[in-house]
């Protein structure tokens, strides 16, 4: 064995060692940070229709309503109209979360519910099945609208889109209540039933629109009660 062999690295070799794997780490750093940027509306635009698919499916297996909430500008401290918008699955066991009267203790209603809080039932009442914030993609690459690029055609036809055509009120917000025959209704930011204008198919469904930071993917929407379908488009 050599005497170089013996005494190892030298400082100055270290130092370039440490250094290279530095430059790696932040170059796989920032290859894996444009990758999320990319991939972000995608994962946004999964997660969602994910979550509709959850609800209904929820709501027939439990026998319990299930809501989707959604909130389309706050941001993850509830503040509207400074984020890029969130959503929030709440299994109602109770069916009483709609309910206009006074809540029993430690129940909550769609009246009090406010993110980010008051979002989680009592364990009697039912629960948060899950809430997801836009903002917590990679570098807010995603939040609900549209650009109206995309556009809906077949049965869905004339069905304008929207960050959420059924969310009024400030916050903003409205929820898609899914039933235990796996039918929906909309409900707008007031608790109130919403109805769609228009024809056919359209004058039954509400519309909710995800679109990435830079404009170039979009994602639509459609859901139509009294029969709980969901359709989807995509750029």
């Amino acid at each position: 064995m050599s005497r170089r062999s013996e005494r190892g690295l030298t400082m100055l070799e270290l130092s370039v060692v440490l250094a290279i794997i530095g430059v790696l780490a932040a170059l796989s750093f920032a290859t894996y940070e444009r990758l999320s940027v990319r991939t972000g509306p995608q994962n946004a635009a999964a997660d969602l229709s994910g979550a509709l698919s959850e609800a209904r499916a929820r709501a027939v297996d439990r026998q319990a309503e299930v809501w989707l909430i959604i909130y389309p500008d706050i941001d993850d401290q509830g503040v509207a109209g400074q984020g890029s918008g969130g959503w929030f699955l709440v299994e109602d066991r109770r069916r009483d979360f709609g309910s206009t009267s006074a809540p029993p203790a430690g129940h909550l209603r769609y009246a009090t519910f406010t993110p980010p809080g008051a979002v989680e039932p009592s364990p009697d009442q039912g629960s948060l099945v899950d809430a997801i914030y836009m903002d917590d993609y990679t570098r807010r690459s995603v939040r609900f609208g549209s650009t109206g690029q995309l556009v809906w055609d077949g049965v869905f036809a004339g069905l304008a889109p929207s960050a959420c055509s059924f969310c009024t009120g400030t916050p903003r917000r409205g929820a898609i209540v899914f039933r235990e025959d796996g039918s929906a209704r909309l409900v707008d930011g007031a608790g109130t039933t919403f109805v769609p204008t228009g024809a056919g198919a359209v004058q039954r469904a509400g519309s909710l629109g995800l679109v990435s930071s830079d404009g170039q993917h979009e994602f639509l929407f459609a859901v139509s009660g009294p029969a709980g379908f969901v359709d989807s488009r995509s750029r």
